[in-house]
């Protein structure tokens, strides 16, 4: 006997979850069809664009905090662009000038002793 009212409780629940949801979507079908307005949709809506707008607020704030304004990555990456480039054409006069110091040091060598200079593998004209 227990177990048939539990049965009985739980249809009892079930139809009426059943009423509810068939009123929930009588009102929906009526008020979205027409131009009608229904308050509980509309009211719902509201509640979801709180909760969108909550959370990319949240969002928003996350990536500033986390370093993410566009503009100030975009100025960064350029400092960095020119800085790399003027750090290459640093390393390119040095490198010129080393070429142009181990030339002429073997020049001069090859002056004062009268042997033939040593190849540059030797000279170390790589080395910065």
């Amino acid at each position: 006997e227990d177990a048939r009212k539990a049965m009985a409780d739980r249809a009892a629940a079930a139809e009426a979850r059943i009423a509810q949801l068939a009123t929930r979507l009588d009102a929906l079908e009526g008020g979205g069809g027409a131009g009608g307005t229904n308050a509980a949709v509309e009211e719902a809506l509201k509640e979801y664009q709180k909760e969108v707008l909550a959370r990319l607020k949240t969002i928003r704030a996350q990536i500033s905090g986390d370093g993410g304004d566009v503009e100030t990555i975009k100025k960064e990456r350029d400092e960095a662009l020119a800085e790399n480039a003027a750090l290459k054409a640093q390393v390119a006069k040095q490198t010129y000038r080393i070429n142009h110091l181990v030339k002429a040091l073997n020049a001069e060598e090859a002056k004062a002793g009268g042997s033939e200079p040593p190849p540059p593998s030797r000279r170390g004209s790589t080395c910065l």
